[in-house]
């Protein structure tokens, strides 16, 4: 477990490489990788083979990716012909070619689930039974995520090694907590990193309503210096699409989830170049990806759920640099959103508007619920 941008990718796919570059895949018409990382969108499963492809080719080891939302005749004949010792997946595609016989994970010693949270969530639930089901008992399971909350570390004890020690890692100011319950358990430590937003980024809060939101949107882009580049983040694909066409003086593009793949990666292109410094996106684009030099996140839309709202931030100070997040609170919607905002940003060392203070005794929804933190969660967001 360890904050947004701090290289969780590196982390998991140089070893990974290492590892297979003197392992042997079994034989066999299908391409049987030896490795495989488990991806919940198209854009961080792109991401990765980047990063994956940039290492491999240096030791000349073949690495793939396969998404859905593109053709699969032309994955299989790239996995045919690539034969891949490492494979990046998104769930449903992986399960489609298991399923077509297309690939075989027989030989797969090590698999990543990367963003774990969001893949352990209940709707990737059948693809990842599948996927476990077709892999060989003896393998070495790994999870990387930025938060970790109680109902998905039980939730992922199942598909640890039951009966042998789990360790769970808080990098970046936490220590270790060696667990010999399968993963099941928690601890004090895993408690107080339920939730933790990079301290490097400074987190603001604009009393909206929805009336108010496109003015005070204008108003906030008007007075950022010039060379930021910013990603406002909204609920609907419709509301994403309007903000791009209200706001394209400022040079937009806008990602989700309706977008053809080859359109979202048009978008991504652009921004990462600068050609739109402001870029629209629902949720697809907040989980892992690392887009360097994200100056400011806008929160025009509350996020669903504490997980996502620090995922959301996360896309700006990134891999040492400094953010700035401003979240729009509108309060007919936002209310039970506010304890937790106020206790994110206090641990974070972030000042809190009077305000929003005001509510912080309000009831919070399950998906707005914040968990107890204590010295380790602070020491986990110095800054380093």
């Amino acid at each position: 477990v360890a904050k947004t941008g701090s290289g969780k990718t590196l982390a998991f796919v140089l070893p990974m490489l290492h590892r297979v570059a003197s392992a042997a895949s079994a034989p066999g018409d299908a391409p049987a990788p030896l490795a495989l990382v488990l991806s919940p969108t198209r854009e961080l499963a792109s991401q990765i083979h980047v990063e994956a492809a940039r290492y491999g080719d240096l030791q000349g080891l073949n690495t793939y990716v396969v998404y859905g939302g593109a053709p699969s005749r032309e994955q299989k004949a790239e996995l045919r012909a690539r034969r891949p010792v490492l494979l990046v997946a998104t769930p449903g595609r992986l399960v489609d070619l298991l399923e077509q016989e297309t690939l075989t994970l027989r030989s797969c010693g090590i698999v990543v689930l990367d963003e774990a949270d969001r893949l352990l969530d209940m709707g990737f639930e059948p693809q990842l039974k599948k996927t476990f089901s077709a892999l060989p008992a003896s393998r070495q399971t790994l999870l990387f995520t930025a938060t970790w909350p109680k109902a998905v570390r039980k939730l992922a004890a199942s598909y640890l090694k039951e009966g042998e020690a789990t360790q769970q890692l808080f990098l970046n100011g936490g220590g270790a907590d060696t667990m010999a319950d399968g993963g099941g358990g928690g601890g004090d430590e895993a408690d107080a990193h339920e939730l933790s937003a990079n301290s490097a980024i400074s987190q603001e809060f604009v009393h909206a309503t929805d009336d108010e939101k496109d003015a005070k949107l204008y108003k906030v882009l008007c007075e950022l210096e010039e060379g930021s580049r910013v990603i406002v983040f909204a609920n609907t694909k419709r509301r994403v699409d309007n903000l791009a066409k209200t706001f394209w003086e400022f040079g937009t593009c806008s990602v989700h989830g309706d977008k053809q793949q080859k359109d979202r990666e048009a978008a991504l292109a652009d921004f990462v170049a600068n050609k739109c410094p402001l870029m629209m996106a629902t949720d697809v684009a907040a989980r892992g990806l690392d887009i360097k030099l994200v100056t400011h996140v806008i929160n025009f839309d509350m996020a669903r759920d504490v997980e996502s709202y620090v995922h959301r931030i996360g896309r700006t100070g990134r891999a040492g640099q400094r953010g700035t997040s401003i979240t729009f609170w509108n309060p007919d919607y936002d209310k039970e959103c506010a304890p937790a905002l106020v206790r994110i940003a206090s641990k974070a060392g972030q000042p809190v508007p009077e305000w929003l203070k005001k509510f912080e005794s309000t009831k919070a929804n399950k998906l707005w619920a914040v968990a107890k933190a204590d010295k380790e969660a602070e020491a986990l967001l110095e800054p380093k």
